[in-house]
């Protein structure tokens, strides 16, 4: 149940996030940041030692230099990352 509530409570971040860019007219921003939220909390689980390969691929997604509204994304996956972290240390 406090993992549901910490997925919830991270989700309302990520669109208060998007709230602000939503200003700019933007189309599909909002599922692109939810995909990058899902993306980065997702664990790779190599025996009993999760790998956050999500995370990884986000990197590797967000590493391009003319991506627009970068900034969102990456608070996005930041808090997949820390919702990967919660999930592993629990």
């Amino acid at each position: 149940m406090l993992i549901f509530l910490l997925y919830v409570g991270l989700l309302i971040g990520v669109l208060a996030v998007y709230k602000d860019a939503i200003k700019r007219d933007v189309s599909n921003l909002g599922f692109q940041m939810i995909g990058y939220y899902v993306l980065a909390s997702l664990p790779f689980r190599l025996f009993w030692l999760p790998i956050p390969f999500g995370f990884l691929i986000c990197l590797f997604l967000l590493s391009k230099p003319m991506l627009r509204y970068k900034k969102q994304k990456q608070v996005a996956s930041l808090l997949g990352f820390i919702v990967f972290i919660v999930d592993a240390l629990f």
